[in-house]
């Protein structure tokens, strides 16, 4: 009898509709067979799923590492390697990878070549990278696509940046104009562009006379960046796309009227996805300032209670299409300084870690099933970018890149016991009903009972595919 390398018994596998109490048959990193009666077959290595839910492999595809560092970047910044071992224990099998928190950006061919180079060695688990899209790079996004970029990525931002690397993701002055330019050349990739929409020069503005005024505490960051910030540039985004053709994701989705932007463009036929974030789903302004202080500063803002309601219903009715965590780690210390100015601490959170516990939780509480979980976690996003030939689903001859949950387990999120090199204090101490226990890559076990066991060099990047047509 032949042997195969992998043996996964006794799980509930949950497909596209259904729940299906199977065995998952691995061999050579694929999904071989998914069997509905007791399997009689050599393996290398037996895993019981002991009967708990078998999830296909989430997909993140928003993180920020800070690989390549820059000879100015501090030794406890975010890596390849930390960044990962903290998506294998959070039941991340895929990820992707923002282009400008590393040195050179990934916003030339070279740039691109470098921050691969690196990667192949340090990740645990799968990988892509966006290629970032703005005034000064228009040249290079074609390049960028056929050397395998998943997505680029835009800041609406209009105001000179102080640090050259950002030049290849936004606009500067360039504008509308600028901004037609650089979405016309991406919609002839077929790619996603994903557009962070904030008004700098409206944040500018406000921040400006705050800061004049001498308020600088916590409030005064979301006083900064009001609901207008975002959703003025949404709708841009959406003129610009219905004009170019081009499919656009909204990233990190944060207010009720961008929400109700991105319905009324979707009804319209307009190529638009729209992504949001646990924080967002989970924490308002208020607990900014009551409870977390600086490290419950990223951008956009925590919004309000109002918002919050708003995007669960969005994310209800379809109008959100991914969860993603936007994990952006910094040191303790780049947080701290916004106890006495907010404006000095730096902006984002982690994510990758909590992420998966936080919605299993939300199932629980019934605001969502299993099966819209996983859609927005792991099926849509390989749709929509193009990677479901190997990603997104347990299927016979997929990447066997799977996650067994404990609906059932109570844990407590603790930031001590966090692979990432961050200060992961925004959902310390919550109680979350549902973990996952094993995690694999391409039928690999890289997490285990909450220890990370996979090794630097194992992640593959993940070349795109097709991509779907108008959303």
């Amino acid at each position: 009898m032949s042997t195969v390398d992998l043996l996964v018994k006794n799980c509930r596998l949950v497909q596209k509709d259904r729940i299906v109490d199977a065995d998952l048959i691995i061999d050579e990193g694929k999904i071989k067979k998914i069997s509905t009666g007791a399997s009689k077959i050599n393996s290398d290595r037996t895993v019981d799923a002991k009967e708990n839910l078998v999830i296909p492999g989430c997909i993140d595809i928003h993180i920020h590492s800070r690989e390549p560092h820059s000879p100015k970047t501090p030794a406890n910044q975010e890596d390849f390697t930390s960044a990962t071992r903290a998506a294998a224990a959070g039941g991340y099998t895929t990820v992707f990878d923002m282009p400008v928190t590393g040195a050179p950006p990934t916003t030339t061919l070279e740039g691109f070549k470098v921050k691969k180079g690196l990667a192949d060695e340090k990740c645990l688990v799968d990988y892509a990278f966006y290629g970032g899209a703005g005034f000064a790079n228009i040249d290079e996004i074609k390049s960028l696509a056929e050397a395998g970029v998943v997505a680029f990525k835009i800041f609406t931002r209009e105001i000179e940046p102080a640090d050259k690397q950002w030049m290849g993701v936004i606009l500067s002055g360039g504008g509308s104009d600028t901004f037609y330019r650089v979405m016309k050349e991406v919609a002839e990739t077929g790619r996603i562009l994903s557009i962070h929409c904030e008004d700098d020069r409206l944040i500018g503005f406000l921040a400006d006379r705050l800061k004049s005024e001498g308020e600088v505490k916590l409030s005064a960051y979301y006083k900064s960046t009001p609901n207008a910030s975002e959703f003025l540039e949404v709708a841009r985004s959406i003129r610009l796309a219905r004009t170019t053709g081009a499919r656009i994701n909204i990233a990190h989705l944060s207010t009720a009227e961008a929400a109700s932007m991105v319905k009324n463009a979707k009804s319209e036929g307009v190529s638009i996805y729209a992504e949001t974030c646990p924080h967002y789903l989970l924490l308002t302004d208020g607990d900014m300032v009551d409870n977390l202080g600086p490290f419950g500063k990223m951008y956009p803002p925590l919004r309000t209670e109002q918002d919050r309601t708003a995007l669960w219903r969005a994310l209800e009715e379809g109008v959100i299409d991914f969860v993603a965590t936007d994990h952006a780690p910094h040191p303790k210390e780049a947080k701290e300084p916004g106890w006495k100015n907010i404006f000095e601490a730096a902006s984002g959170v982690p994510g990758l870690e909590t992420a998966l516990p936080l919605m299993l939780t939300q199932m629980n509480l019934g605001q969502m099933d299993i099966f819209r979980l996983v859609d927005l976690m792991s099926r849509r996003p390989a749709r929509a970018f193009g990677i479901d030939g190997r990603k997104g689903g347990l299927e016979v001859g997929m990447d066997a890149d799977f996650v067994v949950v404990d609906v059932n387990r109570e844990a407590v999120l603790r930031e001590e016991g966090m692979h990432t090199k961050s200060s992961a204090k925004i959902f310390d101490g919550w109680q979350v009903k549902g973990v996952p226990v094993l995690t694999a890559v391409r039928g690999e076990v890289v997490m285990e009972d909450g220890k990370v066991l996979g090794k630097p060099g194992y992640g593959e990047y993940v070349f795109a595919g097709r991509v779907e047509g108008k959303s």
